[in-house]
């Protein structure tokens, strides 16, 4: 069976045959020895049954996933408790992914214990030294919480927090817009004409393409400044290669992409992608959502930069302390704040936004953000959305402000970047690879460009100053996507004997010969990279690729000779335990 056929198996629920199957070609007997609990970012969550599934056949140790959010995957972790581990408000984990595998005698929910969380988001800076969140008793059969009380993370009990980046994530701007015809760049529909002159053609499938949209019209229409899709009217700021701050029109960058043959690429903007009204709505996450934290990072960093003065709200809008956030609902605050309104309607799980989305006539019109795992083509579900290529910074210094335009200094056109794993790892190049185990030096978002940094391209007097500012929406390389982040699994640097008495030497065991085999530490190497890059994430940098993420996860985690190791409580408390006075996380 092939990565992506059993992928297809897996989401559309037959877990049970896709197991078999992978069992059929060479694999052990179907016999689950143990399993890893845990759950958190619904945006990992197809990738992480993925990887559990092709786990199994060489360990017969799985990877139980719970699809519950990155709010929940931060509270199970923190609590060590998984009765913490609902989605949402109160709702079971969602599905697709399968978290329940009842032929292997893991039939109940919640999980017997916690051995990691996951989350798109990191944790606070705080989170060792006074950080708490609220914790609930759920009402599983009523779908139901009521708060039950506040906890901190015991660092005496459990040793210091680790967040390992799992791959390179990239959040794909999902949009339900119809298929035009390539020769006109225009299709009817329902009476509404559509043209989208920048659009790529539905097969072979591309990641993203559907719409080509440039940094001032996504800042548009997160701001509320932009509505409608019929839009010809609205003035936008913008930002020149030479920091020049200027304006255009929405509808100016609807040109023709490069390649295209009804058109010359770059031009032909002016045109309202939409013929009569339709309104731009916007499809959101109200729980607490790592997809949010990676978005409203973007929006955070780059929209400010096109407009300094404040003209359109931009700096109140975008430049606040409460972004970036798990909740957008910040960010709708602020628009609303300023005096705007979002046309939005909210859907809880990154399967319930693909599926609010959807590619149905009834939705045309509608935006999101999503992993890039669950649009088309790496989502192989009829229903799902397409995705957006976004203009990255490399492409502004070059001076292409609009799809097909030609990048200063060649003759070749160009298309803004797609939600891929090479684009995915064009921007992780900005990062640099921490060197301590201190979990905030993990934290990917806060690598910030340092003083007197200026963006690239821009001259005195319009020289723009990023210092202080996330480095990864402004990558200055050609094809980084700049929507891009991780996904983190929270693991304990102590574990002791879980709650269903497993030994805590045969929790760590697993879970290391588990985070080898995902980083491709085993010899032989397992397929994980090749799982990773079919949902659509970059696989970690390693040595030999310009700089070594997992040599560094390693060094201070997996490595038995490290002092901040994982490791099980003992008789003699050694490595991530040398500091535990408790027992270690249940």
């Amino acid at each position: 069976m092939s990565a992506l056929s059993f992928r297809s198996a897996l989401r559309n629920g037959s877990s049970i045959l896709a197991l078999s199957t992978i069992a059929m070609i060479g694999a052990p007997a179907v016999q689950a020895t143990d399993g890893i609990f845990g759950g958190g970012s619904t945006l990992a969550s197809l990738a992480a049954r993925d990887l559990s599934a092709h786990y199994f056949t060489s360990s017969n140790v799985l990877l139980l996933y719970a699809a519950i959010g990155s709010g929940s995957g931060q509270r199970i972790f923190i609590s060590n408790d998984p009765a913490q581990g609902f989605l949402g408000y109160s709702l079971d984990p969602a599905t697709p992914p399968d978290y329940l595998f009842p032929f292997l005698g893991f039939s109940t929910y919640p999980y017997p214990r916690v051995d990691f969380g996951t989350s798109d988001a990191p944790l606070p800076a705080n989170f060792a030294t006074g950080y708490t969140t609220t914790t609930y008793i759920w009402d599983q059969f009523n779908h139901t919480r009521t708060a039950a009380g506040s906890v901190s993370y015991p660092t005496a009990s459990y040793g210091q927090p680790i967040q390992l980046p799992l791959f390179e994530t990239p959040v794909a701007i999902a949009v339900n817009l119809p298929e035009v015809d390539q020769n006109t760049g225009t299709t009817v529909v329902d009476g509404v004409t559509w043209t989208i002159k920048s659009q790529f053609p539905a097969n072979p499938a591309p990641y993203g393409g559907r719409i080509q949209l440039s940094t001032a019209q996504i800042c548009a229409i997160f701001s509320g400044l932009v509505t409608d899709w019929n839009d010809s009217t609205t003035t936008i700021p913008t930002l020149l290669s030479d920091g020049t701050n200027s304006t255009e029109g929405f509808a100016d960058a609807n040109t023709w992409r490069a390649g295209s043959t009804a058109g010359t690429p770059g031009t032909g903007g002016g045109t309202p992608y939409a013929g009569s009204s339709t309104p731009i709505t916007i499809v959101y996450r109200p729980d607490g959502s790592g997809t949010s934290f990676i978005f409203t990072n973007y929006l955070k960093t780059v929209c400010p930069l096109l407009d300094p003065s404040n003209t359109y709200g931009y700096h109140s809008i975008f430049a606040t302390s409460v972004l970036p956030n798990n909740s957008f609902t910040r960010l709708i605050n602020k628009v609303t704040a300023f005096g705007r309104t979002l046309n939005t309607t909210s859907a809880e799980g990154s399967g319930a936004v693909a599926a609010a989305i959807g590619n149905s006539t009834t939705n045309y019109g509608y935006i999101g953000y999503l992993s890039a795992g669950f649009v088309q083509p790496n989502n192989p579900a009829t229903t799902a959305p397409y995705a957006a290529n976004v203009q990255n910074d490399y492409l502004r210094a070059n001076a292409v402000y609009h799809p097909g335009q030609t990048p200063t200094g060649t003759t070749v056109p160009a298309d803004f970047a797609t939600p891929s794993p090479l684009g995915a790892e064009a921007a992780w190049t900005a990062l640099s690879v921490p060197t301590t185990a201190d979990f905030n030096e993990w934290n990917v978002y806060a690598q910030a460009w340092p003083a007197t940094t200026y963006l690239p391209g821009t001259v005195s007097p319009n020289l723009v100053d990023i210092t202080g500012r996330s480095k990864l929406p402004l990558a200055p390389y050609d094809g980084a996507y700049p929507l891009t982040g991780t996904s983190y699994i929270y693991v304990y640097s102590c574990y002791g004997a879980g709650r269903d008495s497993v030994a805590a030497a045969t929790r760590v065991t697993n879970l290391k010969d588990y985070l080898r085999w995902h980083y491709n530490l085993t010899s032989p190497a397992g397929n994980a990279d090749d799982v990773i890059i079919v949902n659509g994430f970059g696989p970690l940098p390693r040595w030999g690729w310009g700089s070594d993420w997992v040599g560094a996860i390693n060094s201070f985690y997996l490595d038995s000779a490290s002092s901040t190791a994982i490791a099980a409580y003992g008789a003699s408390p050694a490595n991530g335990c040398s500091s535990v006075t408790g027992t270690g996380a249940q």
